[in-house]
């Protein structure tokens, strides 16, 4: 039987295979996802999964995330390691798969020629590759809540509210940055997909009581609190290269803090009461910025697709900056955002190029999510006095005016302008 390829077959079987390939790299060399199997074997013993630390070489490594999650993952301690992380690593490219087609209906994709659309779909992922590298790696979870996200609110359009709630919860129990986006289904009167939301996430916090019994899951509960309670003194302040964020910006930027060099880094110095309520406030204005992409009362729905799309992208882009201890590795949620601009600027480009320098600064900055910056091209030191002065934190915010600035109804207006439109 000859079976015959379609024309761009062997190029996909390349892709496919080199994915493969890099998966089962990743899964030999080991992440993160070593930590989540070792607090699942503990469980086993009914141990506390969250005190002490798991060593892994001369690392100490906290469990943050649910018992159910734990739970979840106790069957599988029974299997090779490997097998369960080349497992997860492929579902985790799959859902990035899946993340691009779910955002793609939310665009007139029709208005660009083929060859437009394979500069989307390249441009797209090549600036978040960075990010895409860091969540392979570690063996990370944080595509796969992207993915339950944007899947749940997409699930809520089409009226099938217990399954989108059922996604959307699991998703907020294993790791809480997605329940940024509950208060979101108030504000757009998504009332049944909140209710299946808040009713399945509660009861995914109490399930392994009927496993370990109630007192057990609510000592497991209590310490899980105890680990990513925001107000830890540890969280307040986090001065070192990994985290980027709020936490990790503003205040070594108000106050004085040690860290790996000996360079100023704040411009004034005040006591932690201050920069907390600081921090604070600066969290609250990115909160209330939420509103002025809304551009709605309250209880309100609203029927285009694309100011959806638009209104989830700065949702998943400042979840990572509200939330203390996030690592380069959470900022993939900036994948909507890149997928809507990379829309923007090639609509643009295609009609009047209106936007002509701000795409331009887009790319340049879109630059610090590629492998460009790292410390295998830069250099170690580079790499990490950039980490040190938080540039990868500032490229985010500037995201955020550049897609503050690039609105639905702007880019409508340059559709229609168009005559392919």
């Amino acid at each position: 039987m000859n079976i015959k390829l379609p024309k761009d077959g062997y190029h996909s079987y390349l892709a496919y295979t080199l994915i493969i390939l890099y998966c089962a790299w990743c899964a030999i060399l080991g992440g993160d996802f070593d930590v989540y199997l070792m607090a699942a074997d503990k469980l086993k013993g009914l141990g506390n999964i969250y005190d002490p630390c798991f060593t892994k070489g001369s690392e100490c490594l906290q469990y943050y995330y649910s018992p159910l999650f734990a739970l979840v993952l106790v069957p599988f301690t029974f299997l090779p390691k490997f097998f369960i992380e080349f497992i997860w690593l492929m579902l985790s490219a799959y859902w990035l798969y899946r993340i691009w087609n779910l955002a793609k209906d939310h665009f007139y994709v029709d208005f660009l020629t083929k060859r437009e659309r394979i500069f989307w779909t390249i441009f797209s992922f090549i600036f978040i590759l960075r990010f895409v590298i860091y969540n392979f790696s570690m063996i990370q979870v944080t595509i796969f809540l992207m993915w339950a996200t944007l899947e749940g609110l997409v699930l809520f359009r089409k009226s099938k509210h217990a399954v989108g709630g059922l996604i959307v919860s699991l998703a907020c129990n294993i790791k809480l940055l997605p329940i940024i986006f509950i208060p979101y289904l108030i504000y757009r009167r998504e009332w049944k997909g909140f209710a299946y939301t808040i009713t399945f996430f509660t009861l995914s916090l109490f399930l392994p009581a009927f496993i370990f019994g109630y007192d057990f899951n609510n000592f497991l509960l209590t310490e899980w609190w105890k680990a990513i309670n925001p107000t830890n003194k540890e969280f307040v302040i986090e001065a070192g290269l990994g985290p980027h964020s709020l936490v990790a910006l503003v205040p070594v930027l108000i106050t004085n803090t040690t860290a790996e060099f000996n360079i100023q880094r704040n411009f004034i110095n005040l006591d932690l009461k201050t920069v907390e309520l600081i921090l604070n406030l600066t969290r609250l204005c990115f909160i209330a910025l939420t509103l002025f992409f809304l551009k709605s009362l309250p209880f309100m729905k609203n029927d285009s697709k694309l100011k959806n799309f638009w209104e989830y992208s700065y949702l998943f882009v400042v979840t990572p900056l509200l939330f203390p201890h996030q690592q380069k590795y959470a900022f993939i949620y900036i994948f909507p955002a890149i997928i809507y601009l990379t829309y923007f600027f090639i609509a643009d480009y295609k009609s009047q190029r209106r936007f002509k320098i701000l795409s331009i600064l887009f790319v340049v900055n879109a630059l610090m999510f590629t492998p460009i910056i790292g410390s295998d091209i830069l250099g170690r030191y580079v790499y990490d006095w950039l980490q040190y002065f938080r540039v990868l934190t500032y490229s985010i915010l500037f995201l955020i005016v550049t897609l503050l600035i690039c609105s639905p109804k702007k880019l409508t207006a340059i559709l229609k302008s168009n005559e392919d439109y």
